[in-house]
């Protein structure tokens, strides 16, 4: 299984609708894990032990990112759904992603099954092929 993560407005859902498109079999968030640890009062030594728990398992885990907060903010606001708390710090959210995954690159934990897509200036069409080749 393939999981997408990322913060709110950086295109997993229409991503995964577009790899399922392609026959990938993908989700939108491990809400068990990942979403559940990647809070900032969760330390990162808990953190990556439970990510590492979940990289054992037959999962690649792709973790979408997009340094453009201007370009976060612009998509949560044109959603049709509620706004809520997490929408309001998504570039926080979307670093906390990034510092995860270089913590975990630089002690050598990924795995081979932790993947970085820098979506940031990509549209939706872009982001999605780049997550499907960064697949392949």
């Amino acid at each position: 299984m393939i999981y997408l993560e990322g913060t709110d407005g950086v295109g997993k859902t229409t991503t995964a609708a577009r790899l399922k498109e392609r026959g990938i079999d993908c989700a939108d968030r491990h809400l068990d894990i990942i979403s559940k640890y990647m809070l900032f009062d969760v330390p990162m030594d808990i953190r990556v032990e439970k990510y590492i728990q979940l990289l054992k398992q037959d999962v690649l885990i792709i973790f979408m990112i997009n340094d453009d907060r201007e370009e976060l903010e612009r998509r949560i606001k044109m959603r049709s759904t509620k706004h809520c708390e997490f929408d309001d710090k998504s570039y926080e959210y979307n670093c906390l992603y990034k510092e995860t995954y270089e913590y975990m690159e630089s002690h050598d934990l990924l795995n081979g099954r932790l993947i970085k897509v820098n979506v940031t200036d990509l549209n939706i069409t872009q982001s999605a092929d780049a997550v499907y080749n960064a697949i392949q």
